[in-house]
């Protein structure tokens, strides 16, 4: 006989109670059990458990719950164009452009510009990104 630990035995009888696939054989946890009187009782005291969940049904509901969660998404989020982010995806392809041209240094001054174009798109779109919108529901 294998020297098991308790531990060992009692983690293999809960996994073959949830009918899962266990690390030990029933005959090895049979054979520790009898040898051992503190996992004999362990395993008579969780007997009726086992026999509750193995008379026990699982509810499972055949519900298609996104066309629900899509529409009430749809109500919810306003819906962002993409031609603005195209727009200064634009402007900063020319900044980069223009900004390689010149043999000297521009100065910090050039490199406000994407600041100012970030900005600029910010008053645009009337959006502050890093405001947490608080008027979302998740649930009623």
């Amino acid at each position: 006989m294998k020297d098991l630990s308790c531990e060992k035995v009692l983690m293999a009888m809960m996994a073959t109670a949830d009918g899962e696939t266990a690390e030990l054989s029933l005959e090895e946890i049979r054979e520790h059990s009898s040898a051992c009187k503190d996992c004999r009782d362990e395993a008579v005291r969780i007997q009726p458990l086992i026999d509750m969940l193995r008379q026990a049904t699982r509810a499972e509901q055949n519900v298609d719950l996104w066309p629900a969660v899509s529409s009430r998404l749809e109500r919810q989020a306003p819906r962002m164009s993409w031609k603005p982010y195209a727009f200064v995806a634009v402007l900063l392809f020319a900044y980069k452009l223009i900004e390689m041209l010149p043999d000297e240094e521009l100065g910090w001054a050039i490199k406000l510009v994407p600041l100012i174009i970030f900005g600029a798109l910010l008053v645009f779109l009337k959006e502050n990104p890093f405001k947490i919108n608080s008027e979302l529901v998740l649930e009623k």
